[in-house]
């Protein structure tokens, strides 16, 4: 399940949000331009395409990998589609498998994880004394910025948030620590078409899952780091709200050296930067959904 449904499900849960909002008549598409450069791989450009209809969402993502690496291991831009639809009707995820010609299903029954990407496999008794001889974790460190004023970005009146996350796992036998540094920047609006509808999708969607509204909130981004319950964050959580116009996302990791010393040393590197923009919102009386479906023959595989 990891390896088909990984990919989209990063930017699906980048634009959730389970705001209470009242059902509207219309369908919506909202378009998008994502910009990534990854540590492995390299530099991408997609075009993200989200539909809703009452009943599902469809999401159409189409990648160029324009990184240096990429395009010597290939002999040329390497493309790349991905297609998801969640029904709720049908109480399912269909992913179309383009270049296995397949089309894998996952019921809504068999999403075991709130982040619906692992099942949760936990350590030997021996194993965990091993670790935790050795290793010591941090408490977490997180914080939300909103900034009251108001900002045109794309055209809409927009909200900026910041959050950031700090993770340690300390190293005892070495003195040295390994930190991970999150951070996201949001412009959030209420104004942008079709957020009404947006947000009585993903509230029902929420709630068919029966997963906590605010990690799939416009922050999962950086809650897909945070492993632990959501009380302690919830109150700032739940200050944000809107249509996402623009998300920059940023994993730096550190590796600090002799933690005892007064000058410790620290490597540093940017793991990944990503920037999603909306490009395009408009409510529309029907949506096409022939933009999102599977041409030629498909075979279907449900996954457990």
């Amino acid at each position: 399940m990891i390896k088909y449904f990984g990919m989209l499900l990063g930017i699906w849960l980048a634009l959730v949000c389970a705001m209470p909002a009242p059902a509207c008549f219309g369908d919506v598409l909202f378009v998008h331009n994502y910009q990534s450069d990854e540590y492995l791989m390299g530099k991408q450009e997609s075009e993200l395409r989200v539909g809703y209809t009452p009943r599902a969402m469809l999401v159409d993502k189409q990648t160029r990998y324009t990184g240096s690496w990429m395009k010597r291991f290939f002999g040329k831009v390497k493309e790349q589609r991905d297609t998801t639809h969640f029904l709720l009707e049908k109480r399912q995820i269909r992913e179309i498998d383009w270049y296995k010609n397949k089309i894998l299903t996952l019921p809504f029954e068999n999403i075991h994880h709130a982040r619906m990407l692992q099942v949760n496999s936990p350590m030997t008794e021996g194993a965990a004394q091993i670790i935790n001889a050795r290793y010591e974790v941090a408490d977490p460190v997180f914080s939300i910025t909103v900034d009251p004023e108001t900002k045109t970005v794309g055209g809409y009146p927009c909200r900026f948030i910041e959050a950031d996350l700090r993770l340690e796992t300390r190293d005892l036998k070495k003195s040295a620590a390994s930190i991970t540094l999150i951070r996201q920047h949001l412009w959030v609006s209420d104004a942008v078409p079709g957020a009404d509808q947006y947000g009585d999708f993903h509230r029902r969607l929420a709630e068919t899952l029966g997963v906590e509204a605010e990690r799939l909130g416009q922050l999962n981004f950086l809650l897909r780091y945070w492993q632990g319950p959501l009380d302690p964050i919830r109150e700032a959580l739940i200050q944000i709200k809107g249509y996402p116009v623009q998300n920059d996302f940023f994993v730096e990791a550190q590796y600090v050296k002799n933690t005892s010393s007064p000058t410790p040393a620290v490597i540093s590197k940017m793991i990944k930067k990503e920037r999603m923009t909306l490009s395009e919102a408009k409510v529309i009386e029907t949506l096409d959904e022939s933009q999102f479906a599977a041409v030629g023959p498909f075979s279907e595989v449900t996954l457990q």
